[in-house]
C-alpha cells in the first residue's frame, strides 16, 4: 500500500527562507514532513543517502548549481520525483526555461505567508499526481500478467490443475501471503487448492454452506465479497489467531476463494477488484470444464437427439489419416448439399473445405489435435457450402476411444462474422478520419500558430488577434471532430454500469455555475462504455447550462446561463415504460425542428461548434441506442435516450 505520509526536501541557499518555508508546510499539512538543505550539493546527498522523499521544491539563484541544474542532476538519478521550482527571481524566461526541462511546477516567491498554502497545494498535487502514476504502472502489469493467466485457464482441462493455477497467481501476481480455494461438492465447501505456508489443522476441512458462523460460507451464499479490515472486531473466529484481515469472493455458484493477511487493513479495494478478475476468468473456465464433462456424459443422448438439433453435425473417425463422415444428421446435409449416402467412408475435408494451401493447413492441424484425442472449442473456420462459402464456429467431441465415434458440430455465424467486419471496416474509417485529423490538420495548424505568435511579437497589428482567434476555434472544431470519431466506434465490450455514479461523476466534471441537478427516479445501471456514457452526460449537463437548452440567439431570447435565467435546473429521470432516461432542463427550450439539433454543426451560439449533441447522437447510436429531442414540461429541452431502438 502508498504510504499516506509526504516527506519534501526544500532547498535554498538562503537557511532562514528554507526554515520558514519548511515550518509553514509543516503547519499546513499534518502529514507532511519536511527535510531542509541549504546547497545544491547537500539536497543530492540527502537524496543519495535517503531517497525516500515525495517531491523536492527548489529555489532557483544559488551558488554553485542553480535550480535547473539541480533538476537536471535528480533527473538522472530520479527520473519521476516531483520537482517544483521555487524561486524568488521571476520572468517568463525562467519559466519557459523550467517547463522545457521538465520541471513539474513553477511558483514565485512572494512577500506575506499566504502563498504558502500555494506551495503546499503545489505540492500535494504534484505528490498526487506521481503517485497515481505508480499505482496505474503496477496495475497495469498485474493485469497483463493476469490476461496471460487466463489464457492458461482456457487451457485448464482438469478443476485440481485450475484452482492450482488460480492460488499461484494469486500469491505471485496479487502478492497475496496466505489464500485458498473451496469448491461446492454435495451441499459442502470443499478445500482444492492451498498455499504452502496455510496450516494444514485450519484449513483442509470442508464447511457446509448453510454454517452461519463461517465467513466463507455466508459469502457464497450471499454472492457478495467481503473484506473484513479486522477480524478482531467481527464475529467470524480466524482459522490462526495472527490474522487479522481477510478477503473472501465467491466464484459465482462454483465455490469461494479466501485470502488472509497478518496485518490490519491488508487488503485494499484494488486488491478486490484484482481478485475478482482473476476469479471471473477462473469461473469461466469452471463452467466450460463442466460443460466438456456435461457433454461427454450425455454422448449417447445427444447420438440419439441429435437430428432435431439447428446445427450441423457429423458423426465418424478417421481412415488413412482422413476425417470420413459415418452419419449426419439433416441439417448437415441441407446446408452442405450432400447425401449421407453419397459422402460415407469419402474423406470430408475434400468436399468441404476451400481448396487453398491455408485452409487445407487449418484443416490438418484440426485432423492432428483430434487424432491426438484433443477436442476443438469454438474454432472459426470457413467451409464450401450448398449456398457457397459460408463460415462457422466448430466444435468436436473426441471419442471415448479409438474405436468409437467422435462429433464435429458446425455452428453458422456467418451474418455475425458479416456483422463484424462491418463493425471493423466503420471502426478502421473512424481511426482514419481521427489520423487525418490528428496528423495532417493538426500539424500545419500548429505552424500557423507560432507563426501568428512570431508575428505579434514583431508587430502591433489589428489584423493579428483575430487571426489567432481564428486559428483557435479551428483547433477546437478539431479537438471536437477527433472526439467525434473515437465516440463514435462501436462498442465492443460493454460493462454495467452504475447510472447515479455516472450521472454526478459527470455533473462534477461540468462548469455548472448556480445551476441545480435533480434526479427522478433513474434506472439503476445500464451495460455499456463507462468513460463514453460519462462523456455523453457532460455534454447533455453542458448543452443544457452554457446555451440555454439550445435556444437561437435573438433579441429577446438570449443565453439561460447570462440572461433571463440566473440559475438552471437540470433533471435526469427514467422513462416510463423503464427502457432509457432522459435529461430535461427548464431553460428557454428550442423553437423548430428538434431533430436540427443533431445535425453536425448545427449550432446557435457564436462560440459553438455545433458537435456536443451530435457526439451525444453518436456515443448512444455506438451502445445501439436511439436518441431524440422534445420540448421538456418545465419549459426547456428534453433529450430522451432508449436503450434499444437501433440495433449493434
Amino acid at each position: 500500500m502508498v504510504s499516506a505520509s509526504k516527506r519534501v526536501l526544500v532547498v535554498d541557499d538562503e537557511p532562514g527562507l528554507a526554515d520558514v518555508a519548511a515550518e509553514y508546510l509543516q503547519r499546513i499539512g499534518d502529514d507532511m514532513s519536511v527535510v531542509t538543505a541549504t546547497a545544491a550539493s547537500n539536497a543530492l546527498a540527502r537524496l543519495d543517502e535517503d531517497g525516500d522523499f515525495d517531491c523536492v521544491v527548489s529555489d532557483y539563484n544559488m551558488p554553485e548549481m542553480n535550480g535547473l541544474e539541480l533538476l537536471e542532476a535528480v533527473r538522472e538519478r530520479y527520473p519521476s520525483l516531483p520537482f517544483i521550482l521555487y524561486t524568488g527571481k521571476g520572468s517568463e524566461e525562467i519559466a519557459s526555461e523550467a517547463i522545457s526541462a521538465g520541471v513539474t511546477d513553477y511558483l514565485q516567491k512572494e512577500t506575506g505567508t499566504d502563498h504558502y498554502e500555494v506551495l503546499g497545494k503545489r505540492i500535494e498535487n504534484a505528490i498526487s499526481q506521481n503517485r497515481a502514476k505508480v499505482e496505474l504502472r503496477q496495475t497495469r502489469h498485474k493485469i497483463e500478467a493476469l490476461h496471460e493467466t487466463a489464457a492458461q485457464a482456457a487451457t485448464c482441462t482438469d478443476r485440481d490443475d485450475l484452482c492450482d493455477l488460480a492460488v499461484e497467481a494469486a500469491e505471485e501476481i496479487l502478492e497475496f501471503d496466505l489464500c485458498d480455494i473451496s469448491l461446492v461438492v454435495d451441499g459442502r465447501l470443499v478445500p482444492q487448492a492451498v498455499s504452502k505456508g496455510v496450516p494444514s489443522d485450519g484449513y483442509y476441512r470442508s464447511t457446509p454452506v448453510d454454517a452461519d458462523d463461517n465467513l466463507a460460507a455466508r459469502a457464497y451464499r450471499n454472492n457478495e465479497s467481503m473484506r473484513l479490515t479486522d477480524l478482531g472486531s467481527h464475529e467470524f473466529a480466524p482459522a490462526e489467531s495472527d490474522y487479522r484481515s481477510a478477503l473472501t469472493i465467491p466464484i459465482d455458484d462454483h465455490g469461494i476463494f479466501q485470502a488472509v493477511s497478518r496485518d490490519v487493513n491488508g487488503f485494499g479495494d484494488r486488491d478486490l477488484e484484482l481478485a475478482e478478475l482473476l476469479l471471473a476468468h477462473v469461473s469461466a473456465a469452471l463452467d466450460r470444464i463442466g460443460s466438456e464433462e456435461q457433454l461427454r456424459a450425455e454422448r449417447d443422448k445427444f447420438a440419439a437427439l441429435f437430428h432435431s438439433i439447428p446445427h450441423a453435425i457429423g458423426i465418424g473417425g478417421f481412415e488413412d489419416g482422413d476425417p470420413v463422415i459415418s452419419e449426419a444428421n439433416p441439417t448437415f446435409e441441407a446446408v452442405f448439399g450432400w447425401d449421407i449416402d453419397d459422402i460415407a467412408g469419402r474423406p470430408v475435408d475434400d468436399l468441404i473445405v476451400p481448396d487453398t494451401e491455408a485452409a487445407a493447413a487449418e484443416a490438418a492441424t484440426i485432423n492432428r489435435r483430434m487424432q491426438e484425442g484433443d477436442h476443438v472449442t469454438g474454432k472459426e473456420v470457413r467451409r464450401v457450402t450448398a449456398d457457397g462459402p459460408r463460415d462457422f464456429l466448430l466444435h468436436t467431441v473426441r471419442a471415448p476411444n479409438e474405436n468409437a465415434n467422435g462429433f464435429v458440430i458446425y455452428t453458422d455465424i456467418t451474418d455475425q462474422k458479416r456483422r463484424e467486419r462491418e463493425l471493423q471496416r466503420q471502426n478502421e474509417r473512424f481511426d482514419e478520419f481521427a489520423g487525418v485529423l490528428g496528423h495532417d490538420l493538426r500539424n500545419p495548424l500548429e505552424v500557423a500558430d507560432g507563426n501568428a505568435r512570431l508575428l505579434a511579437d514583431d508587430c502591433d497589428s489589428e489584423y493579428v488577434e483575430p487571426l489567432r482567434d481564428a486559428l483557435g476555434r479551428i483547433d477546437e472544431l478539431v479537438e471536437e471532430a477527433l472526439e467525434l470519431a473515437q465516440q463514435g466506434r462501436t462498442v465492443r465490450e460493454p460493462t454495467t454500469v452504475s447510472l447515479p455514479d455516472a450521472v454526478e461523476e459527470s455533473w462534477e466534471m461540468v462548469e455548472t455555475g448556480e445551476a441545480t441537478l435533480v434526479t427522478a427516479d433513474p434506472p439503476a445501471e445500464v451495460s455499456g462504455d463507462e468513460s463514453r456514457l460519462g462523456r455523453l452526460f457532460e455534454n447533455l449537463f453542458r448543452n443544457a447550462v452554457e446555451h440555454g437548452s439550445t435556444n437561437p440567439p435573438s433579441e429577446t431570447r438570449e443565453d439561460a446561463v447570462e440572461h433571463g435565467h440566473e440559475t438552471t435546473t437540470v433533471e435526469v429521470g427514467g422513462l416510463a415504460d423503464a427502457d432509457g432516461l432522459y435529461v430535461a432542463d427548464d431553460g428557454v427550450g428550442v423553437e423548430g425542428d428538434h431533430d436540427r439539433l443533431f445535425e453536425r454543426g448545427y449550432t446557435t451560439s457564436e462560440d459553438g461548434t455545433g458537435l456536443g449533441l451530435r457526439i451525444v447522437e453518436d456515443i448512444a447510436r455506438a451502445h445501439g441506442w436511439s436518441v431524440r429531442a422534445t420540448d421538456a414540461e418545465t419549459g426547456g429541452l428534453r433529450v430522451e435516450i432508449r436503450f434499444t431502438g437501433v440495433g449493434t
